[in-house]
């Protein structure tokens, strides 16, 4: 490329400047030329841009020079512009475009792009994941020399990642990267060396290997080698030189090193006893995840060692500990078949408790249980194939999975099965079936299936219509703290449906739906104090709008039109006095507490004829249809 004489002396200019390390001039003269479309220039703007060099670190203009030589053919362009695109640099982050930038590089024979591309393969990152181009690919920039991707088949090799495993060939192909330089082969051939795996075992060059890694400070290797000195492995014991190494590979986040050196800090062994730095570390290593450091962590808060004295704090830290160590556990279990352990981790993916949570990971899971006839798991299964959520919906599994647990007994099961009946999800709406299978389960105590049942009585859908049954199976489920169940039942005993009309029950149960914010149950309440007050019930317009408010923000219709009727009869500061009564109720636990605080502090409207207890004392049950 010909470049006019101005343009020349910008390029000779900036490139002394940047030999000088005076980076703004060199900026200033070296920008004019890299306009012009010179690709060497635009890829060195680019580093300058991409370091901060004579400007402040900008990852968007490096983008925009290397797309510019990229653009022209300059393969170094072309590989650094994928590494943005794969981290998502001074662009969006975009696989595929990185992977696309790799081939081109890769296509000039650039070791790097072939084996960043590789990995792209191996991975499945921006292309379809293809082990065996992925170790074309590395073999390739291997042949060439490349560490990374001598490094990369090594592991291949050593772990039987698409191949046959062969540790011979791994610690052939580690050594050779390790003696180019390459840490993280070091760090791997110190551990074949160490566990005499490919090579006969050898401590003494084990521990060279690793002090190399460490050197260039490759935190694990920084770890291993601290645990060589700890254990007197291929060198004398030097607790001292352990904590060093565990200090420097804990600072860079390796939880095992951070838990390790606290032990150390802990026991005052080859570094001064400090519980408070020990509490720290264990306390880094715990919030990773780490089990035993989760529980030494409780321990300190339990008995106040360097830390607080906490029994909250070790009780919470003794919990984690434990649910990732029963993840371990099934794990262990669970992958030699044993089907207790796969539903049980099954659960851990579903609830998130130990690991990440993973609906699709928990369906993995209970799936192979539910092959082995595990009748929770099946129902499990079932229930992720109902809710679609994370894993594509499916509702006749959901039925095939349901039946097979339910016809086998399982509780759960039935009262799924009935659902699916009674709503026409999956199968055929059916009430005589939805009425079967929750019979099945309301008689071994399911509260759900209960309260379900108690509706089938009560409409008379799958079943002779009848009142005193359904209040027998509300009253079940109601006892079991069924919300929807405790309105119901309170709606009868309000109507003298299927037992005596008595308000005072009905005002117990709905208090009792309405505390687990049961919106009909919430409507019935607030009805109650402005309704009922010529039966004892006391006339509180304020209350009742404060129920009736707490329903509509459940999005409640009925509850909007109560509310708009009593706005035309309150004044605005009762208004403004029932919303404000409306927050204080709409905090867990508080909703009685403030009602009835309500109720004592409003002046009572005097009843007319009878009062509430006199007109209704009585409370059995009577059959009435």
């Amino acid at each position: 490329m010909l470049l006019a004489a101005p343009a020349m002396a910008g390029l000779k200019e900036g490139r002394l400047a940047y030999a000088k390390g005076d980076f703004a001039t060199a900026l200033q003269e070296l920008t004019p030329v890299g306009e012009q479309g010179n690709p060497r220039v635009q890829l060195l703007l680019a580093e300058m841009y991409r370091k901060g060099q004579g400007v402040v670190p900008d990852p968007a203009e490096a983008a925009r020079w290397y797309d510019k030589a990229a653009a022209q053919g300059n393969v170094d362009a072309q590989y650094k512009l994928g590494g943005l695109y794969e981290n998502g640099l001074g662009v969006r982050q975009d696989y595929a475009a990185a992977a696309g930038w790799y081939q081109k590089a890769a296509a000039q024979g650039s070791t790097a792009a072939q084996t960043s591309l590789g990995l792209m393969y191996q991975y499945g990152r921006g292309v379809p994941q293809d082990l065996a181009q992925a170790s074309s690919l590395f073999q390739q920039a291997a042949r060439q020399g490349n560490a990374l991707a001598r490094t990369q088949l090594a592991q291949i090799a050593q772990h039987g990642v698409g191949v046959t495993q062969n540790s011979n060939q791994a610690a052939v192909l580690y050594r050779r990267a390790a003696m180019q330089g390459s840490a993280e082969a070091q760090y791997h051939y110190a551990n074949l060396l160490l566990a005499g795996k490919g090579v006969p075992r050898n401590l003494i060059d084990a521990a060279q290997w690793q002090q190399k890694a460490a050197q260039q400070g490759y935190a694990p290797a920084q770890h291993a080698l601290g645990l060589m000195y700890q254990n007197g492995q291929g060198m004398p014991q030097d607790l001292a030189a352990a904590a060093t190494w565990f200090g420097r590979a804990a600072e860079q986040g390796i939880a095992d090193a951070q838990y390790a050196l606290a032990m150390l800090q802990q026991n005052g062994r080859g570094t001064p006893r400090n519980l408070a730095l020990a509490a720290s570390w264990f306390q880094k290593a715990a919030e990773q995840g780490h089990t035993n450091a989760q529980t030494a962590l409780a321990s300190l808060y339990q008995s106040g060692r360097g830390v607080p004295k906490d029994p909250a704090q070790a009780l919470q830290w003794y919990q984690k500990g434990a649910e990732l160590q029963a993840a371990s556990w099934y794990r262990k279990a669970a992958e030699q078949g044993d089907a207790e352990a796969q539903f049980g981790l099954g659960e851990l993916y579903e609830k998130g408790n130990g690991v990440n949570p993973d609906l699709a990971e928990a369906a993995s899971w209970y799936q192979k249980a539910a092959a082995q006839d595990h009748l929770q798991a099946q129902n499990a299964l079932g229930q992720l194939y109902e809710q679609g959520v994370e894993v594509p919906q499916n509702l006749g599994d959901a039925t095939q999975w349901y039946r097979k647990a339910a016809e086998q007994g399982d509780m759960n099961a039935q009262a799924n099965l009935g659902q699916l009946y009674a709503q026409g999800k999956g199968v055929p709406q059916d009430a005589s079936q939805a009425a079967l299978w929750l019979r099945k389960a309301a008689e071994q105590g399911h509260a759900g299936a209960q309260a379900s049942l108690g509706n089938l009585f009560r409409q008379g859908q799958g079943v002779e219509q009848d009142y005193f049954d359904a209040a027998q199976w509300y009253t079940k489920a109601a006892k079991q703290g069924n919300a929807e169940a405790q309105f119901q039942l309170g709606s009868l005993y309000e109507n003298g449906q299927g037992v005596s009309r008595d308000l005072k029950l009905a005002l117990s149960w709905y208090r009792k739906a309405a505390a687990r914010y049961q919106v009909d149950a919430l409507n019935s309440l607030g009805h109650a104090y402005t309704a009922y007050s010529y039966q004892g019930i006391p006339h509180n317009p304020v209350l009742a709008y404060a129920l009736h408010n707490l329903a509509r923000a459940q999005g409640n219709a009925q509850a909007a039109s109560k509310l708009n009727q009593l706005q035309h009869e309150m004044k605005p500061e009762q208004i403004a006095s029932a919303q404000e009564l409306s927050r204080r109720m709409n905090v867990a636990g508080r909703l009685l507490p403030e009602l009835d605080r309500q109720l004592k502090s409003s002046p009572r409207r005097k009843a007319a004829g009878k009062t509430f207890h006199a007109a209704y004392s009585k409370k059995s049950l009577k059959r009435k249809r």
